[in-house]
């Protein structure tokens, strides 16, 4: 899967447009064909189920409508309701999605039912009341203790059978009801293999429509995601399988791309990542990420950016700089950046801002005048003639007169600057006003 340009070098598709910020390597047949044939992954929004999960989040009515119909608008398939409200609350929110005329599928997330098995009485009626809310899918949560799936069902009430014959008498009650009925289980990534896969059947045996997986506590790594979720599309078959991937070790967006690749259909994800402790996998990565890799997913990617700034607002928290995708760094550096002058234009600088079609941006930070300008050997890179190079792209003429008083002018605005760096346009100013001085100088 390789091109040639006539003179020997091989480029491959990572680039050509719209698939050159991945590596060459995935390109390779030993990877492609052991990919799904279906390259189109749908993606779940948690950010209104998840995001008021972080401690002291509670957004009001207005705000959560509006990150609803962004969401919609940005291309999600399907969007979460929010956590911990009212059946009353939760029938108006689901009318309100659908008068505001949003689209995507509007879910009813993590139903907790306690195993009839152990003599609850109520779990009929608390299933009527979430479909008379009407939502587009219902996750049915078979709630059993931790030290059962610990253990694999050696210890604890109840034995893997009981689990699944339980689980299968719930799923059955509400499936072929009006609403797409998809199964889950607790902790779903902490069961062994063999009985992740033995519920997954059990659920879509009873009429499930789709079975959602959670790695609940962010412990688990591509190469096992990768597995359980293979395993379970080979026990499911064209039934859907909804992955979500915590973030407590930094792995989620990783996790999830083994998903996909694994034929998982349904990625969960929430904005900037929003979640309880380190959150979940962050939407505008997962999506970034699928682009960059060969998938579909419909989201408009140009839409990221300003949805990630108004869910930082309604939440009241800021992004650090260094988060991908979204980080106000995340598109920049200082001077050239890591691109030498003689690589190809469509080569990309900054994979998070291209793959958005924004621009890399070149900026001028303490660094020109510090390490790039003791550290690049002579010839080697563009880095030491960094403000000589700008001016050229401008178009602005000076001598060396001019350069000495620019550099000075520029390092001492760089002083004054709480963020750190000027941009170019400022620059440019700084520039011009330097020239404009030394043609027509201030007599005393």
């Amino acid at each position: 899967m390789s091109a040639s340009d006539g003179g020997g070098k091989s480029w491959g598709p990572w680039h050509s447009v719209g698939e050159y910020y991945s590596i060459p390597t995935y390109w390779e047949s030993e990877i492609q064909s052991a990919l799904p044939a279906n390259r189109r992954k749908a993606i779940i929004d948690c950010t209104l189920s998840e995001g008021e999960d972080m401690v002291g989040a509670h957004l009001n009515w207005t705000t959560r409508l509006e990150i609803a119909k962004r969401l919609d608008e940005l291309g999600v398939d399907e969007i979460t309701t929010p956590i911990g409200i009212e059946m009353r609350e939760l029938r108006d929110w689901i009318r309100s999605c659908r008068r505001a005329g949003i689209k995507a599928k509007i879910c009813d997330k993590l139903v907790s039912v306690v195993l009839p098995i152990e003599g609850n009485d109520d779990w009929k009626p608390r299933i009527d009341a979430r479909i008379e809310c009407e939502p587009d899918s219902l996750v049915l949560f078979s709630y059993y203790p931790q030290i059962s799936y610990w253990s694999d069902f050696t210890e604890g009430p109840f034995t893997l059978q009981q689990v699944i014959d339980d689980s299968q008498r719930i799923v059955e009650y509400a499936a072929g009801r009006g609403v797409e009925i998809v199964f889950s289980f607790p902790d779903s990534f902490r069961h062994r293999i063999g009985s992740i896969v033995a519920l997954s059947r059990a659920g879509v045996d009873a009429g499930a429509d789709g079975i959602y997986i959670y790695d609940s506590r962010g412990q688990s790594t591509p190469r096992a995601s990768y597995a359980i979720c293979k395993a379970i599309k080979e026990a499911i078959g064209d039934k859907l399988l909804y992955v979500q991937h915590h973030n407590d070790l930094g792995m989620a967006t990783a996790c999830s791309l083994a998903a996909a690749e694994a034929g998982a259909d349904v990625l969960d994800a929430s904005i900037c990542g929003v979640g309880d402790r380190s959150g979940t996998a962050a939407l505008e990565e997962v999506a970034a990420v699928l682009y960059a890799y060969g998938f579909e997913t419909g989201i408009k990617l140009d839409q990221l950016v300003p949805l990630a700034r108004y869910v930082e607002w309604a939440f009241g928290f800021e992004c650090q700089a260094t988060k991908p995708i979204v980080g106000w760094q995340a598109n920049m550096e200082e001077g050239w950046g890591h691109r030498d002058p003689d690589d190809p234009v469509e080569s990309p600088m900054a994979i998070a801002g291209e793959v958005l079609g924004t621009p890399f941006e070149s900026v001028i930070g303490p660094n020109v005048f510090g390490k790039i300008k003791i550290t690049q050997a002579p010839g080697v890179h563009k880095h030491k003639d960094i403000l000589p190079d700008f001016m050229d792209e401008l178009g602005i003429e000076y001598d060396d007169e001019a350069l000495v008083e620019i550099e000075r002018r520029t390092y001492d605005a760089l002083l004054s600057r709480r963020e750190g760096y000027i941009r170019i346009d400022e620059f440019e100013q700084i520039v011009r006003g330097v020239l404009d001085n030394l043609a027509s100088p201030v007599t005393q």
